[in-house]
């Protein structure tokens, strides 16, 4: 029976550092067996996540701790990414979708990563107890 492996990492909650999680995501998961060409698209969803509890969590202000963990197990590839600034006040219980991209004009502004996170991974789920907020993003991964 495979067990679960899991790195966890944490940065400083400075959007200098989200590049470093991104590259440690990819690297990982270029060096174990999945589907390859969608590397980058996890890498993405998973910026997104910490770039999201930077902006909107800790309002941009460095010095607070975003942790990343990856965990892969049975097929499986679950990324959590957890702060303890401001939560979401609602989580939708369905992401909103990539808008077609016929009318540039009418993109919405705001709002991508979750549409993104939405796209790429099978479960977006968020949790928040004790002041501690997690996201956490799942999708098949063999």
């Amino acid at each position: 029976m495979p067990k679960t492996r899991t790195l966890t990492m944490t940065i400083d909650s400075s959007l200098d550092n989200v590049s470093l999680v991104g590259n440690a995501v990819r690297g990982i998961l270029e060096n174990e067996p999945g589907p390859r060409h969608d590397i980058p698209l996890v890498e993405l969803a998973v910026c997104e996540a910490v770039n999201n509890a930077i902006i909107h969590g800790y309002d941009q202000k460095e010095g607070f701790p975003v942790e990343v963990s990856l965990s892969l197990a049975k097929g499986k590839l679950i990324v959590t990414v957890a702060d303890r600034g401001r939560g979401f006040s609602t989580f939708p219980d369905a992401l909103p979708k990539v808008p077609a991209g016929e009318d540039l004009q009418n993109m919405p502004l705001g709002g991508w990563g979750l549409r993104i996170m939405g796209e790429v991974m099978e479960q977006v789920r968020y949790s928040s107890d004790a002041g501690r907020n997690e996201l956490t993003m799942s999708r098949a991964w063999a």
